[in-house]
């Protein structure tokens, strides 16, 4: 799957250099007034990292440099490695533009690629959900939906394409059932459309049975259970193109798994005393802790879901220290990552600014810490950056409902009172009416570096007569350069992030 980066188009592929107007000995960095946007995606396999450029001509990257309150518009010329913008002085702070992602940089060579899993060379088909052909023997016992003892799941992986999705029975497997043989079934690929699988590239998937397993108790003495991965097999390599049509044979005997311990001390009370610094309305939800399997990931962080491990949800609101001694199953190499998300997500309510009188709703994962397992188990587990503070809008409190006079605003911010943010990523969102009542889309992502702690809004962004909200979010990742590389080093672990919501505003 996709780390968070600028949208994807069509794409072709050639070898080239990162810059043929760059001096040999300069290190790719463009001289005098230029500035090279390059794109280059890294496909990570067991075999090693593939960088393959990529072709921006659909959507092209443009720069828009502050002006007094305004922009001027600078547009690039297609090179080999990207696309090279001139008269930009050294020490100028720009904003690069592509698609509905922003960067604030002042560096000569931005590369705005991201990290992959899979093979360069797959072949992407655009059938995002198959059909099933299943004859799985040997499962754990199976739990419906809703039952006592926790619901059951399967869910498919696999270590050499960007392919993970869980399953989706038309019937569910009866209670206790250990066979599943059906055609009633269909999977959906979390990540990209389905590439096409190929025996002779060794293309397999990893078929998982989740279920419950016991928890322990919650500090009022009710049973808590966590959900894993209890049952496993791996497919031998097959060939098979995707159409929506034709079902994804899976057969196989399912095997147990070897499990592994993590312990657990999570500080819940620190994230619930910050509620206020997301949003004056904002409501503590339920805790969520995650460890989730990355394939070849690099040695500098993670890059992709390949696979749930563990899912444990605490009950709303949540505010008790919890230490636990927790199992997962663990069906897959050792050289997989194994990367745990402690989420604490919370409810941000406010009142439609239309004359409705309605309330707007939504759930955000406000506060996560994110690393490897060993490090999760550590320290104890609180808050790694908190909420930026005092967020405006043109300098006034963006707490209080209120109509900008601007057509491009200054959002403003402090920083967070515990973390040293290496950058922050400004959410747009518009509330959209057509989508359906009590629906919001995402309008733009600006990051900006650390060090930063405002942006102006660029022109046309905000439509007459709307509705919007702003999320400021803290970002505190190892390793992350906002400035050259903000895409593909968004994965260094560990990681934590934090979230402010404005209140609604509107435009005239």
């Amino acid at each position: 799957m996709h780390m968070e980066g600028p949208a994807a188009g069509d794409s072709a592929w050639a070898e080239a250099p990162l810059c043929s107007e760059c001096a040999p000995d300069d290190g790719g960095v463009p001289a005098d007034d230029t500035v090279l946007v390059t794109n280059h995606e890294s496909y990570h396999t067991l075999a090693g990292v593939a960088q393959r450029p990529y072709d921006m001509s659909a959507n092209p990257p443009h720069l828009l440099v502050p002006d007094a309150g305004t922009f001027t518009r600078i547009d690039g010329t297609a090179t080999d490695g990207g696309y090279l913008f001139t008269g930009v002085p050294q020490g100028t702070t720009y904003y690069l533009r592509r698609n509905r992602t922003v960067v604030v940089t002042d560096a000569r060579h931005v590369e705005i690629g991201t990290d992959l899993l899979g093979r360069p060379d797959a072949i992407l088909t655009d059938i995002g959900v198959t059909p099933l052909e299943l004859d799985l023997s040997n499962l754990a016992p199976w739990a419906p939906y809703g039952s006592a003892a926790g619901p059951s799941s399967l869910e498919l992986v696999s270590g050499q394409l960007d392919v993970a999705g869980d399953v989706y029975f038309y019937d569910e497997p009866l209670a206790g059932q250990t066979h599943v043989t059906t055609t009633q079934a269909e999977s959906w690929n979390m990540g990209l459309p389905f590439s096409v699988f190929e025996a002779a590239r060794g293309d397999a998937l990893y078929v998982n049975q989740l279920g419950a397993v016991d928890a322990g108790a919650l500090p009022n003495g009710n049973a808590l259970t966590s959900l894993t991965v209890v049952r496993s097999v791996e497919l031998a390599p097959f060939d098979f193109t995707p159409d929506g049509v034709t079902p994804l044979p899976l057969s196989g005997v399912m095997q147990s798994v070897p499990t592994q311990a993590l312990s657990v001390d999570w500080r819940l009370p620190e994230y619930t005393a910050r509620a206020a610094q997301i949003h004056p309305s904002a409501t503590p939800q339920k805790p969520l802790l995650v460890v989730e399997a990355g394939a070849h990931r690099p040695e500098s962080g993670w890059v992709s879901y390949s696979g749930t491990l563990l899912r444990l949800e605490l009950p709303t609101g949540a505010s008790f220290n919890f230490t636990r001694l927790l199992s997962y199953g663990t069906p897959f190499p050792s050289t997989w990552a194994r990367v745990g998300s402690a989420v604490y997500p919370f409810r941000y309510r406010d009142v439609l600014p239309d004359g409705s009188g309605r309330t707007f709703s939504m759930s955000f994962h406000n506060m996560i810490v994110r690393d490897r397992v060993e490090g999760l188990a550590a320290a104890p587990l609180r808050p790694r950056v908190t909420p930026p503070r005092g967020l405006t809008i043109d300098g006034l409190d963006a707490n209080v409902q209120r109509q900008v006079s601007s057509p491009s605003p200054v959002v403003a911010w402090l920083p967070p009172d515990v973390g040293n943010p290496t950058g922050y990523r400004v959410a747009l969102h518009r509330y959209d009416e057509s989508l359906g009542y009590g629906r919001a889309s995402l309008q733009l992502y600006i990051h900006v570096p650390g060090s930063t702690t405002q942006v102006r809004l660029p022109p046309g962004v905000l439509l007459p007569g709307s509705i919007y909200f702003l999320l400021v979010t803290a970002m505190d990742v190892t390793g992350h350069d906002v400035k050259s590389r903000p895409f593909n080093t968004l994965g260094g672990l560990p990681q934590g992030t934090a979230d402010v919501i404005s209140s609604f505003f509107t435009t005239p």
